[in-house]
């Protein structure tokens, strides 16, 4: 990195800064330090569970003052996309969590919930996914819903190991109807330029990740340079053979500061 030269940081969170509900290692001392630089930050997550003020309270749980507006969750670009696509008024059937319901049908939201004859399907993570759910949005799509994925993720790292993500209920949905999504969150680029949008206009875009094919492949189709932390899913084997080559590789956030400050990378 240039010394001396501010950041925008576009950090991700599931495997990065926690995985689960356990803090990983050096991530307060990771937001001290860039304050202490200067250094401007915004999350990016493809998770679409929680709202932004359930990702900033859960991060407080861990020890670390986030304001929800620091906070860009695929669940809002979702939205967001969708209001620039849709008309005023248009039938949307959901199948995700209360981030994604939130965000959809919010007071004053352009959209009106439908679960019979829908024109938009959007689909997030779920983490009370039932078939009876999967075969309603089969159904959906059948009868003529366009779908719209939040993230095309087809895994989530916990402190037990994967478990699915969005994109596994995605592909379900695509292998019964062979619908092709519109895919909103990373590895699309869209995301990361909605967050850039609320940062101050100067200093180096590095985008920090823990997954190759959405937070990397994200940050090169952004032009920005890339960070791959191996406390998630991706790993330096991956990372060092595949076709999707981060610009650095370090073990954890720690290291990540370390090697930054000694000027070693």
């Amino acid at each position: 990195m240039a010394e001396g030269g501010k950041l925008r940081l576009l950090m991700d969170l599931d495997g990065v800064l926690y995985r689960g509900d356990a803090a990983l290692p050096g991530v307060v001392e990771f937001f001290e330090w860039a304050r202490a630089r200067g250094h401007a930050y915004m999350l990016v997550t493809n998770n679409s569970v929680r709202t932004q003020s359930e990702v900033a309270a859960k991060l407080g749980a861990i020890g670390l003052r986030v304001e929800p507006e620091q906070i860009v969750t695929s669940a809002v670009a979702t939205v967001e996309w969708l209001r620039t696509q849709a008309p005023h008024g248009a039938r949307v059937q959901v199948l995700g969590g209360s981030g994604l319901m939130q965000a959809m049908f919010s007071p004053g939201s352009p959209f009106i919930p439908d679960w019979q004859w829908p024109e938009w399907l959007a689909v997030g993570q779920d983490l009370d996914i039932t078939y009876q759910k999967l075969a309603g949005a089969c159904l959906a799509v059948q009868r003529g819903a366009r779908v719209v994925l939040t993230n095309p993720d087809t895994s989530l790292p916990t402190e037990l190991g994967l478990t699915p993500g969005a994109g596994a209920w995605s592909a379900v949905i695509t292998l019964v109807t062979g619908a092709t999504p519109v895919v909103i969150g990373k590895p699309e680029p869209g995301i990361l330029e909605m967050a850039l949008r609320l940062l101050p206009p100067q200093g180096d875009v590095v985008v920090v990740g823990d997954r190759l094919d959405t937070d990397i492949l994200a940050g090169k189709r952004l032009g920005a340079r890339t960070v791959l932390v191996l406390t998630g899913v991706s790993t330096r084997e991956e990372a060092e053979s595949g076709a999707i080559k981060p610009d650095y590789i370090f073990e954890d956030l720690p290291q990540m500061i370390e090697m930054w400050e000694r000027g070693t990378a």
